[in-house]
């Protein structure tokens, strides 16, 4: 596999619903201090399910893929199938990671984990919470 893969370079490229929701139902932010990769999710959630998602994401190429990939792939999903989701998830929406990203996808992991048990415990973050 090449440095990045081909979902990578698009999503990275091509970023899907950058920005962030006004007044949204929930946020989560999350940031890893080693690197400086960070991603905040914004959405709007009826009756358990997304209904429109944003990102901001800064540091490398391949958090800012995430962030859109994520972002993509959340956008109409319920709360309940995001609360399985994991790195192993992320990295199979990327298309696969080389090892020195896959702390990309722990992150993605845990910005969408913390977006559901934001969501359920009614809690919007605006700093992010440092992940490993």
């Amino acid at each position: 596999m090449g440095r990045y893969s081909p979902t990578v370079v698009d999503h990275f490229t091509n970023p899907r619903n950058a920005g962030e929701l006004d007044d949204p139902d929930v946020r989560a932010s999350i940031g890893n201090p080693v690197c400086g990769d960070q991603i905040m999710l914004t959405a709007y959630v009826d009756d358990g399910t997304i209904t429109a998602i944003r990102f901001r994401a800064h540091g490398c190429a391949a958090a800012l893929a995430a962030a859109s990939a994520i972002s993509e792939a959340c956008h109409g999903a319920t709360l309940a199938e995001l609360g399985t989701w994991d790195a192993s998830r992320v990295d199979s929406l990327l298309g696969g990671l080389a090892p020195d990203q896959r702390h990309v996808a722990a992150l993605g992991g845990h910005v969408v984990s913390r977006l559901v048990s934001n969501h359920r415990e009614g809690v919007n973050d605006d700093a992010p919470l440092v992940c490993s």
